[in-house]
Protein backbone atom coordinates (compact mmCIF):
# COMPACT_ATOMS: atom_id res chain seq x y z
CA UNK A 1 0.00 0.00 0.00
CA UNK A 2 2.79 2.54 1.18
CA UNK A 3 4.82 1.44 -2.23
CA UNK A 4 1.71 1.90 -4.36
CA UNK A 5 1.24 5.83 -2.79
CA UNK A 6 5.11 6.76 -3.46
CA UNK A 7 4.14 5.52 -7.35
CA UNK A 8 1.48 7.84 -7.38
CA UNK A 9 3.55 10.61 -6.19
CA UNK A 10 6.44 10.72 -8.03
CA UNK A 11 5.09 11.97 -10.76
CA UNK A 12 3.58 14.97 -8.63
CA UNK A 13 7.22 15.76 -7.10
CA UNK A 14 9.09 15.69 -10.62
CA UNK A 15 6.32 17.86 -11.75
CA UNK A 16 6.65 20.43 -8.94
CA UNK A 17 10.37 20.35 -9.32
CA UNK A 18 10.11 20.81 -13.25
CA UNK A 19 7.64 23.78 -12.60
CA UNK A 20 10.56 24.87 -9.94
CA UNK A 21 13.99 24.55 -12.17
CA UNK A 22 11.27 26.61 -14.95
CA UNK A 23 10.49 29.03 -12.58
CA UNK A 24 14.38 30.21 -12.03
CA UNK A 25 15.16 29.86 -15.95
CA UNK A 26 12.15 32.66 -15.83
CA UNK A 27 13.57 34.61 -13.18
CA UNK A 28 17.22 34.50 -14.68
CA UNK A 29 16.52 35.21 -18.03
CA UNK A 30 13.95 37.78 -17.21
CA UNK A 31 17.35 39.28 -14.84
CA UNK A 32 19.45 38.90 -18.06
CA UNK A 33 17.16 40.34 -20.24
CA UNK A 34 17.30 43.97 -17.95
CA UNK A 35 20.68 43.97 -18.01
CA UNK A 36 20.91 43.34 -21.77
CA UNK A 37 17.71 46.19 -22.01
CA UNK A 38 19.87 48.37 -19.76
CA UNK A 39 22.84 47.61 -21.74
CA UNK A 40 21.16 48.64 -25.90
CA UNK A 41 19.72 51.34 -24.30
CA UNK A 42 23.10 52.74 -22.63
CA UNK A 43 24.21 52.45 -26.24
CA UNK A 44 21.61 53.77 -28.10
CA UNK A 45 20.42 56.74 -25.93
CA UNK A 46 22.61 59.76 -26.00
CA UNK A 47 25.25 60.61 -23.44
CA UNK A 48 23.58 63.59 -21.06
CA UNK A 49 25.98 66.50 -20.63
CA UNK A 50 24.70 68.21 -17.71
CA UNK A 51 22.42 66.49 -14.65
CA UNK A 52 19.47 69.03 -13.58
CA UNK A 53 18.93 66.86 -10.52
CA UNK A 54 22.50 67.04 -9.46
CA UNK A 55 23.07 70.13 -11.01
CA UNK A 56 26.85 69.39 -12.05
CA UNK A 57 28.33 68.39 -15.54
CA UNK A 58 28.27 64.73 -16.12
CA UNK A 59 31.54 63.03 -17.64
CA UNK A 60 31.69 62.24 -21.44
CA UNK A 61 33.47 58.97 -22.88
CA UNK A 62 37.40 59.18 -22.37
CA UNK A 63 40.17 59.18 -24.87
CA UNK A 64 42.26 55.81 -25.13
CA UNK A 65 45.94 56.65 -24.76
CA UNK A 66 48.64 54.39 -23.52
CA UNK A 67 49.98 56.67 -21.17
CA UNK A 68 46.34 56.78 -19.56
CA UNK A 69 46.16 53.12 -19.17
CA UNK A 70 49.45 52.85 -17.41
CA UNK A 71 48.76 55.65 -14.81
CA UNK A 72 44.93 54.11 -14.79
CA UNK A 73 43.80 57.04 -15.35
CA UNK A 74 41.62 56.13 -18.39
CA UNK A 75 39.93 53.48 -16.03
CA UNK A 76 38.92 55.83 -13.21
CA UNK A 77 37.47 57.78 -16.18
CA UNK A 78 35.73 54.88 -17.77
CA UNK A 79 34.12 54.48 -14.29
CA UNK A 80 33.17 57.67 -13.62
CA UNK A 81 31.40 57.68 -17.33
CA UNK A 82 29.38 54.67 -16.45
CA UNK A 83 28.29 55.82 -13.45
CA UNK A 84 27.59 59.19 -14.95
CA UNK A 85 25.58 57.76 -18.23
CA UNK A 86 23.78 54.65 -16.14
CA UNK A 87 20.45 54.47 -17.46
CA UNK A 88 17.99 56.14 -15.30
CA UNK A 89 20.29 57.52 -12.66
CA UNK A 90 18.39 60.52 -11.21
CA UNK A 91 15.73 57.49 -10.65
CA UNK A 92 18.21 55.30 -8.68
CA UNK A 93 19.94 57.80 -7.19
CA UNK A 94 15.89 58.93 -5.86
CA UNK A 95 15.43 55.18 -4.78
CA UNK A 96 18.38 54.64 -2.94
CA UNK A 97 17.42 57.81 -1.02
CA UNK A 98 14.05 56.24 -0.11
CA UNK A 99 15.52 52.94 1.00
CA UNK A 100 18.10 54.98 3.18
CA UNK A 101 15.04 57.02 4.36
CA UNK A 102 13.21 53.96 5.61
CA UNK A 103 15.62 52.49 7.38
CA UNK A 104 16.34 55.76 9.48
CA UNK A 105 19.41 57.02 7.79
CA UNK A 106 19.83 60.89 8.27
CA UNK A 107 23.11 61.95 6.27
CA UNK A 108 23.71 61.73 2.40
CA UNK A 109 26.85 62.28 0.57
CA UNK A 110 28.14 65.14 3.35
CA UNK A 111 24.57 66.22 3.94
CA UNK A 112 22.32 66.10 7.24
CA UNK A 113 18.38 65.64 6.49
CA UNK A 114 17.18 67.89 9.57
CA UNK A 115 14.26 68.88 11.06
CA UNK A 116 11.72 70.54 8.86
CA UNK A 117 13.22 68.75 6.02
CA UNK A 118 15.93 70.98 5.59
CA UNK A 119 19.10 69.82 3.97
CA UNK A 120 22.34 70.73 6.15
CA UNK A 121 26.00 70.76 4.96
CA UNK A 122 28.49 68.82 7.08
CA UNK A 123 31.10 72.19 7.70
CA UNK A 124 34.49 70.55 5.87
CA UNK A 125 37.75 70.85 7.90
CA UNK A 126 40.39 74.09 7.27
CA UNK A 127 43.17 74.33 5.53
CA UNK A 128 45.66 75.69 8.53
CA UNK A 129 48.41 76.37 6.24
CA UNK A 130 46.18 78.74 4.01
CA UNK A 131 44.11 79.59 6.04
CA UNK A 132 47.15 81.43 8.10
CA UNK A 133 48.56 82.57 5.05
CA UNK A 134 45.37 84.72 4.02
CA UNK A 135 45.11 86.19 7.44
CA UNK A 136 49.06 87.35 7.53
CA UNK A 137 47.73 88.70 4.05
CA UNK A 138 44.90 90.88 5.37
CA UNK A 139 46.63 92.01 8.40
CA UNK A 140 49.50 92.97 5.93
CA UNK A 141 47.03 94.93 3.35
CA UNK A 142 44.78 96.71 6.35
CA UNK A 143 48.26 97.67 7.37
CA UNK A 144 49.54 99.27 4.24
CA UNK A 145 46.13 101.15 4.18
CA UNK A 146 45.78 102.79 8.14
CA UNK A 147 43.30 105.29 6.36
CA UNK A 148 40.65 102.38 5.43
CA UNK A 149 38.05 101.44 7.71
CA UNK A 150 38.68 97.42 7.55
CA UNK A 151 35.99 95.00 8.36
CA UNK A 152 35.57 91.11 8.41
CA UNK A 153 32.43 89.08 8.84
CA UNK A 154 32.92 85.16 8.05
CA UNK A 155 29.31 83.47 8.07
CA UNK A 156 29.00 80.61 10.04
CA UNK A 157 27.25 77.63 8.00
CA UNK A 158 23.86 76.49 8.74
CA UNK A 159 25.43 73.67 10.55
CA UNK A 160 26.79 76.19 13.25
CA UNK A 161 23.37 78.66 13.76
CA UNK A 162 20.72 76.02 13.26
CA UNK A 163 22.81 73.04 15.64
CA UNK A 164 19.14 72.09 17.28
CA UNK A 165 17.47 71.82 13.40
CA UNK A 166 20.72 68.75 12.95
CA UNK A 167 19.72 65.22 13.39
CA UNK A 168 20.34 63.95 17.16
CA UNK A 169 23.85 63.24 17.91
CA UNK A 170 24.99 64.22 14.59
CA UNK A 171 28.92 65.14 14.78
CA UNK A 172 29.53 68.49 13.49
CA UNK A 173 32.66 71.01 13.56
CA UNK A 174 32.78 73.56 16.20
CA UNK A 175 32.62 77.18 14.00
CA UNK A 176 32.23 79.38 16.84
CA UNK A 177 35.88 78.29 17.61
CA UNK A 178 36.82 78.55 14.26
CA UNK A 179 35.46 82.63 14.76
CA UNK A 180 37.46 82.72 17.71
CA UNK A 181 40.60 81.53 15.98
CA UNK A 182 39.44 84.00 13.56
CA UNK A 183 39.78 86.86 16.03
CA UNK A 184 42.75 86.28 17.77
CA UNK A 185 44.67 86.37 14.16
CA UNK A 186 43.55 89.60 13.43
CA UNK A 187 45.81 92.56 13.56
CA UNK A 188 43.71 95.44 15.87
CA UNK A 189 42.75 97.90 13.28
CA UNK A 190 40.82 95.32 11.39
CA UNK A 191 36.77 95.40 13.20
CA UNK A 192 35.88 91.99 13.18
CA UNK A 193 32.01 91.76 13.41
CA UNK A 194 30.43 88.45 14.54
CA UNK A 195 26.39 87.93 13.37
CA UNK A 196 26.15 84.16 14.78
CA UNK A 197 24.46 85.29 18.12
CA UNK A 198 22.00 87.87 16.30
CA UNK A 199 21.29 85.37 13.47
CA UNK A 200 20.32 82.38 16.19
CA UNK A 201 17.40 84.79 17.52
CA UNK A 202 16.02 84.62 14.53
CA UNK A 203 16.56 81.42 13.21
CA UNK A 204 12.39 80.91 12.77
CA UNK A 205 12.05 82.95 10.18
CA UNK A 206 14.29 81.17 7.54
CA UNK A 207 17.65 82.28 7.89
CA UNK A 208 19.03 79.19 5.46
CA UNK A 209 17.72 77.53 2.54
CA UNK A 210 16.42 74.11 2.95
CA UNK A 211 17.67 72.69 -0.58
CA UNK A 212 20.63 75.00 -0.78
CA UNK A 213 24.18 76.12 1.38
CA UNK A 214 23.33 79.69 1.17
CA UNK A 215 21.56 82.23 3.56
CA UNK A 216 18.37 83.60 2.42
CA UNK A 217 17.55 87.27 1.57
CA UNK A 218 16.37 87.13 5.53
CA UNK A 219 19.08 85.67 6.77
CA UNK A 220 21.19 88.79 4.93
CA UNK A 221 19.06 91.12 6.65
CA UNK A 222 19.54 89.70 10.06
CA UNK A 223 23.17 90.12 9.26
CA UNK A 224 23.13 93.47 8.03
CA UNK A 225 21.14 94.75 10.95
CA UNK A 226 23.66 93.13 13.25
CA UNK A 227 26.76 94.47 10.96
CA UNK A 228 25.83 97.83 10.23
CA UNK A 229 26.78 99.39 13.01
CA UNK A 230 30.19 97.84 12.43
CA UNK A 231 30.25 99.23 9.28
CA UNK A 232 29.84 102.82 10.05
CA UNK A 233 26.42 103.14 8.47
CA UNK A 234 23.77 105.37 10.86
CA UNK A 235 20.37 105.12 11.27
CA UNK A 236 20.10 102.09 8.97
CA UNK A 237 16.85 101.37 6.30
CA UNK A 238 14.38 99.51 8.49
CA UNK A 239 11.56 98.90 6.00
CA UNK A 240 11.14 97.17 2.74
CA UNK A 241 9.10 96.03 -0.08
CA UNK A 242 9.59 91.73 0.02
CA UNK A 243 8.96 90.15 -3.59
CA UNK A 244 9.21 86.75 -3.93
CA UNK A 245 10.81 85.94 -7.40
CA UNK A 246 10.57 82.21 -7.36
CA UNK A 247 8.86 79.64 -5.12
CA UNK A 248 10.42 76.81 -7.08
CA UNK A 249 14.29 76.84 -6.46
CA UNK A 250 16.05 73.73 -6.05
CA UNK A 251 19.49 74.42 -4.72
CA UNK A 252 22.78 72.75 -4.94
CA UNK A 253 22.15 70.55 -1.47
CA UNK A 254 19.32 68.91 -2.98
CA UNK A 255 21.39 67.97 -6.18
CA UNK A 256 23.78 66.43 -4.18
CA UNK A 257 21.92 64.86 -1.42
CA UNK A 258 19.91 63.42 -4.18
CA UNK A 259 16.72 64.30 -1.66
CA UNK A 260 14.27 66.38 -3.51
CA UNK A 261 10.93 66.43 -1.62
CA UNK A 262 10.72 69.83 -1.20
CA UNK A 263 11.36 73.30 -2.64
CA UNK A 264 13.00 76.90 -1.75
CA UNK A 265 11.20 80.54 -2.49
CA UNK A 266 13.94 83.35 -3.18
CA UNK A 267 13.02 86.66 -1.84
CA UNK A 268 14.82 90.13 -2.74
CA UNK A 269 13.98 93.53 -0.31
CA UNK A 270 13.66 96.76 -1.82
CA UNK A 271 14.40 99.38 0.52
CA UNK A 272 11.40 102.34 1.22
CA UNK A 273 12.05 105.72 1.72
CA UNK A 274 15.14 106.19 -0.78
CA UNK A 275 15.39 107.23 -3.91
CA UNK A 276 18.94 105.48 -4.36
CA UNK A 277 19.42 105.12 -8.13
CA UNK A 278 22.34 102.79 -9.60
CA UNK A 279 23.94 101.23 -12.10
CA UNK A 280 25.93 97.99 -12.23
CA UNK A 281 28.80 96.69 -14.87
CA UNK A 282 30.78 93.56 -14.09
CA UNK A 283 33.76 91.67 -15.57
CA UNK A 284 31.79 89.44 -17.73
CA UNK A 285 29.73 92.45 -19.19
CA UNK A 286 30.29 95.88 -19.66
CA UNK A 287 27.13 96.65 -20.40
CA UNK A 288 25.52 99.23 -17.71
CA UNK A 289 22.23 97.77 -16.27
CA UNK A 290 20.06 99.43 -13.40
CA UNK A 291 19.84 96.03 -11.26
CA UNK A 292 21.49 94.10 -9.06
CA UNK A 293 19.11 91.00 -10.31
CA UNK A 294 19.23 88.83 -13.54
CA UNK A 295 15.97 87.85 -14.36
CA UNK A 296 16.93 85.72 -16.72
CA UNK A 297 18.28 83.51 -14.06
CA UNK A 298 15.10 82.46 -12.66
CA UNK A 299 14.89 80.10 -15.98
CA UNK A 300 18.41 78.46 -15.71
CA UNK A 301 19.96 75.67 -13.42
CA UNK A 302 20.86 77.61 -10.68
CA UNK A 303 18.06 80.47 -9.66
CA UNK A 304 20.31 81.79 -6.50
CA UNK A 305 22.09 83.49 -9.44
CA UNK A 306 19.33 85.99 -9.86
CA UNK A 307 21.68 88.14 -7.70
CA UNK A 308 24.24 89.75 -9.81
CA UNK A 309 24.02 86.85 -12.42
CA UNK A 310 26.38 84.70 -10.06
CA UNK A 311 29.68 85.81 -9.41
CA UNK A 312 32.47 87.61 -11.37
CA UNK A 313 35.94 88.45 -11.10
CA UNK A 314 34.60 92.49 -10.71
CA UNK A 315 31.32 94.11 -10.36
CA UNK A 316 31.48 98.04 -10.25
CA UNK A 317 28.01 99.26 -8.72
CA UNK A 318 27.98 103.25 -8.89
CA UNK A 319 25.16 105.29 -7.02
CA UNK A 320 23.67 108.39 -7.02
CA UNK A 321 24.55 108.75 -3.37
CA UNK A 322 26.37 111.57 -2.04
CA UNK A 323 28.57 110.00 0.74
CA UNK A 324 31.86 110.27 0.31
CA UNK A 325 32.17 106.73 0.88
CA UNK A 326 33.36 104.11 -1.51
CA UNK A 327 33.30 100.57 -0.46
CA UNK A 328 35.62 97.20 -1.43
CA UNK A 329 33.76 93.62 -1.12
CA UNK A 330 36.31 90.76 -1.21
CA UNK A 331 33.90 88.25 -1.21
CA UNK A 332 32.61 84.69 -2.01
CA UNK A 333 29.02 83.76 -3.22
CA UNK A 334 27.39 84.71 0.00
CA UNK A 335 27.79 88.68 -0.33
CA UNK A 336 25.74 88.52 -3.69
CA UNK A 337 22.51 88.57 -1.34
CA UNK A 338 23.91 90.96 1.16
CA UNK A 339 25.53 93.65 -0.90
CA UNK A 340 22.16 94.81 -1.75
CA UNK A 341 21.23 96.07 1.11
CA UNK A 342 24.03 98.04 1.24
CA UNK A 343 23.39 100.31 -1.88
CA UNK A 344 21.72 103.23 0.08
CA UNK A 345 24.77 103.76 2.03
CA UNK A 346 27.73 104.44 -0.35
CA UNK A 347 28.61 106.40 -3.06
CA UNK A 348 29.96 103.26 -5.13
CA UNK A 349 30.46 99.50 -4.28
CA UNK A 350 33.36 97.47 -5.84
CA UNK A 351 33.08 93.24 -5.79
CA UNK A 352 35.77 91.63 -5.83
CA UNK A 353 36.09 87.44 -6.22
CA UNK A 354 39.65 86.79 -5.23
CA UNK A 355 39.45 82.99 -7.10
CA UNK A 356 38.99 84.72 -10.50
CA UNK A 357 40.43 87.91 -9.95
CA UNK A 358 43.96 88.84 -11.41
CA UNK A 359 44.45 92.61 -11.59
CA UNK A 360 45.99 95.17 -9.58
CA UNK A 361 44.21 95.55 -6.09
CA UNK A 362 46.35 98.55 -5.06
CA UNK A 363 45.74 100.49 -8.40
CA UNK A 364 41.59 99.92 -7.85
CA UNK A 365 41.67 101.16 -4.26
CA UNK A 366 43.70 104.45 -5.74
CA UNK A 367 41.40 104.66 -8.73
CA UNK A 368 38.12 104.23 -6.96
CA UNK A 369 38.75 106.07 -4.07
CA UNK A 370 38.18 103.42 -1.36
CA UNK A 371 37.35 104.46 1.97
CA UNK A 372 36.35 101.51 3.31
CA UNK A 373 36.77 97.57 3.01
CA UNK A 374 35.16 94.40 4.01
CA UNK A 375 35.91 90.82 4.01
CA UNK A 376 32.88 88.85 3.11
CA UNK A 377 32.67 85.14 3.48
CA UNK A 378 30.67 82.04 3.87
CA UNK A 379 32.83 79.78 6.94
CA UNK A 380 33.33 76.95 4.94
CA UNK A 381 34.69 79.01 2.20
CA UNK A 382 37.10 81.31 3.99
CA UNK A 383 38.81 78.26 5.58
CA UNK A 384 39.24 76.52 2.32
CA UNK A 385 40.48 79.60 0.70
CA UNK A 386 43.77 79.45 -1.19
CA UNK A 387 43.16 82.95 -3.57
CA UNK A 388 42.90 85.85 -1.23
CA UNK A 389 46.59 85.88 -0.27
CA UNK A 390 47.48 85.95 -3.62
CA UNK A 391 45.52 88.82 -4.71
CA UNK A 392 46.58 91.13 -2.16
CA UNK A 393 49.86 90.19 -2.60
CA UNK A 394 49.84 91.05 -6.40
CA UNK A 395 49.22 94.50 -5.40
Amino acid sequence: MRQDQDVRQEPAKRKKKKGGRLFYRIMAASFAGIVLLFALAGIVLPDRGYSEEEKRVLASFPEASWDGIQKKDYMEDLESYVSDQFVLRDAWIRFKVQCDLLVGKREFNGIYLGKDKYLIQIPGEPDDENVARNMQAINQFAGRYPELRVCMMIVPNAACVMEEYLPKGAPVRDQEKDVEDLKGQLAENINYIDVTASMRGHVQEGLYYKTDHHWTSKGALRAFEAAAEGLGIENPITDYEVYTVTNDFSGTLSSKSGYHKVKDSIQVYAPKGTEVKYLVTDSDDVKERPTVYDKEALNGKDQYQVFFGGNHALVDIRTTNRTSRSLLVFKDSYANCFVPFLLPYYDEIIMVDPRYYYDNVQMLVSNKKVTDVLFLYNMDTFLGDRSIADVLAGE
